[in-house]
């Protein structure tokens, strides 16, 4: 079971002392960057780099396969099924029926499934690296509302913590001698509601202690709220702004200026 309920590390590397404006707008840029990108060997470049950030943020190995395996989950998936849905071109592999596998199907599977890859893992930087405060802070003073920049914020902080008791429910459930992968489809279907009932219930309870929480600490009693720290941009805060800026400027004009396919 996992025994954390944040994906946020606290530790100091550059990532973390970032401001975190910088980082919302870099993990924009990269998530465009992405859609612009339309080679495999590109795609699978900018997701080296993006794992590059990830390893350097110094997460620990739990944590970050917990955030990582279902994105690399998916990828598989896409990898799999495109080539059955996507026949178009030529030469053809195999013929299975009505199926044809072809070369250029499974090299666009491949070429999806990076894309996904970098969309996914990219928000996790800023998730790793980011504590909920600061994230609330730099969302207001970019100009979002305050009540909306703490609903996102708290979304981020308890997905993590939701998946990790309805781990823990199905072990517990496990423990008690129910085998969720015995019998047909509709059985197995309804045992899951042994994890639903609790997993429902606990998100109540959860939601209903928030909101105390909020109610105590005066949440909304004055309509301007007062920070202990400000957020200011340093020398480091723009250089690296103007570093990822120009990873997306310069392919950008590339593809869409000198018509390059890259």
């Amino acid at each position: 079971m996992t025994g954390f309920v944040d994906l946020y590390s606290e530790n100091d590397t550059f990532l973390h002392r970032l401001d975190p404006r910088v980082k919302i707008l870099s993990v924009l840029l990269l998530s465009l960057l992405a859609f612009v990108l339309s080679t495999l060997y590109s795609l699978v470049v900018l997701l080296a780099f993006i794992f590059l950030l990830l390893f350097l943020s110094r997460a620990s190995l739990s944590r970050t396969w917990f955030a990582l395996r279902f994105v690399l989950r998916f990828m598989t998936l896409i990898v799999i099924l495109w080539p059955i849905f996507d026949s178009a071109g030529t030469p053809v592999w195999a013929t299975l029926g009505p199926i044809k596998i072809t070369e250029p199907a499974v090299w666009r599977g491949f070429t999806s499934a990076a894309r996904v890859g970098c969309l996914a893992c990219v928000w996790y930087i800023l998730m790793f690296t980011t504590s909920q405060r600061d994230l609330v802070r730099a969302l207001v003073r970019m100009g979002l509302r305050f009540d909306y920049g703490l609903t996102i914020a708290i979304s981020l902080r308890f997905f993590p913590s939701f998946m990790a008791t309805i781990y823990s429910i199905i072990d517990a459930q496990r423990a008690r001698g129910l085998e969720f992968n015995r019998g047909g489809l509709i059985k197995r279907s309804r045992k899951y509601v042994a994890v639903l009932v609790p997993a429902v219930v606990s998100a109540l309870r959860t939601a209903d202690s928030l909101s105390l929480a909020l109610q105590s600490r005066a949440y909304g009693a004055k309509a301007r709220r007062t920070y202990l720290r400000q957020l200011k941009m340093r020398r480091s805060d723009f250089a690296a702004l103007a570093i990822v800026t120009a990873l997306f400027v310069v392919p950008f004009v590339a593809k869409y200026v000198f018509f390059v396919h890259i």
